[in-house]
């Protein structure tokens, strides 16, 4: 930077309008200030060319394993991808695909290569992933030729989800944003380890509460209990006592005093009559203070039952 304002002093020096003016030195300083931002942009650009083209010839190794890759791999990886935009992340994926090869950058196997007459397929995820069975997405064919399998895929979009999208030239320092990223693998190893600290840092506490916590509190409830019951049975003897009753039926141990005495039958001074018939009885007897009355009475109450214009069809033949 520095060198480029030394050389180009000279020729602000030479420069005039065509009028004859000398130029403006403010206008000549930020015309030099997006120069060398378009010149940083082309070499960044460049940079990123470079490091696709690395990126495509991994992994080292046609035997590699996706799932657990060389750390030699890993490192140039996590390097690389450093300057990168989600964008450029695309940009290495087809160029991987152009090459035959799976878009995930450390899985060594070809892409899968569907029928070219359809442009979605149907892709069923694993049992029991959904709520109501398994999950049913609909991919392009595009899309779905990516990739060796999902699991690659998956890797791959975990990658990209961390790049950053504000381009290398205006990123700073400080900001985060030279962070290298991490490998879908390492930060579900970094989860189940996290995981497994709490489990036992939460049994742990159980363990000490159960130890000393526990048993206080425990003594607590159980103090509390019976002040509670205390309070109950001298409440009821002050009502016993409201009530005008001699004898508490409560005792002091809390217990309620009954006698339980079976009523003897008065036979010798009771006077008992047979039972004798009812009006009604003879029909049945009454159901809820309504007498039901029979056929007979009720034609001798109403007369002959006159059906005139209603004989039958069969007897006018």
């Amino acid at each position: 930077m520095e060198q480029s304002q030394t050389n180009a002093q000279p020729q602000h020096m030479h420069y005039k309008h065509r009028d004859g003016r000398a130029p403006n030195p403010q206008h000549l300083a930020i015309a030099l200030h997006h120069a060398n931002q378009i010149q940083a942009q082309k070499d960044a650009e460049a940079f990123i060319l470079d490091r696709i083209l690395e990126l495509i010839e991994l992994p080292s190794s046609p035997s590699a394993d996706a799932a657990n890759p060389s750390p030699a791999d890993v490192a140039a990886l996590k390097t690389a991808l450093v300057p990168f935009q989600p964008t450029d992340f695309d940009n290495l994926v087809l160029e991987r695909n152009i090459e035959g090869r799976c878009g995930y950058t450390l899985c060594p196997h070809m892409h899968r290569k569907e029928d070219s007459n359809a442009k979605f397929r149907i892709v069923w995820g694993p049992k029991g992933g959904a709520d109501h069975g398994r999950e049913m997405k609909i991919v392009s064919r595009e899309k779905l030729e990516m990739w060796c399998s999902e699991a690659c895929a998956e890797r791959a979009m975990y990658l990209r989800l961390q790049l950053v999208e504000d381009p290398v030239w205006e990123r700073r320092a400080g900001d985060g944003a030279t962070k290298q990223v991490t490998l879908l693998e390492e930060a579900r190893a970094l989860q189940k380890t996290k995981k497994a600290a709490k489990s036992e840092g939460d049994r742990q506490q159980r363990l000490n509460a159960t130890g000393s916590v526990a048993p206080v509190a425990l003594e607590d409830k159980l103090e509390a209990l019976a002040l509670k019951a205390d309070s109950d049975a001298e409440g009821s003897k002050q009502l016993a006592v409201e009530r005008g009753d001699s004898k508490s039926a409560f005792q002091q141990n809390g217990r309620v005093d009954i006698q339980i005495l079976e009523k003897e039958p008065d036979v010798k001074n009771a006077n008992i009559t047979a039972p004798s018939p009812r009006p009604g009885d003879q029909t049945g007897g009454s159901i809820e203070g309504y007498v039901p009355h029979t056929a007979d009475h009720i034609k001798s109450r109403n007369g002959p039952v006159q059906d005139e214009g209603n004989d039958d069809v069969l007897d006018s033949l």
